[in-house]
């Protein structure tokens, strides 16, 4: 499957605050990687007391939950709800 999000697409999103926004499997997350010093956009796979499995959409090339493990969630910065599409 092809990535949804590729580098330099402008995303729209709403803040995710602990406790207050609800997460949903299969949802769009943006969160701060857990080893590298970056930002990263991914599907949310699976959800645990306090952290999230991610998985990228094109999961044979992605850096996702298989090779980071679970993100914390105070990692999440926000929920994606839509993208400008290029043309």
């Amino acid at each position: 499957m092809s990535p949804t999000f590729k580098e330099g697409d402008i995303v729209f999103y709403k803040k995710y605050l602990i406790n207050k926004s609800n997460l949903k499997v299969g949802q769009v997350v943006i969160f701060r990687h857990p080893i590298q010093d970056r930002i990263q956009i991914k599907r949310i796979k699976q959800i645990k007391e306090n952290c999230i499995e991610v998985i990228g959409d094109n999961s044979k090339y992605s850096n996702d939950s298989k090779s980071f493990g679970f993100i914390q969630n105070e990692k999440i910065l926000g929920i994606v709800t839509s993208k400008i599409l290029k043309f």
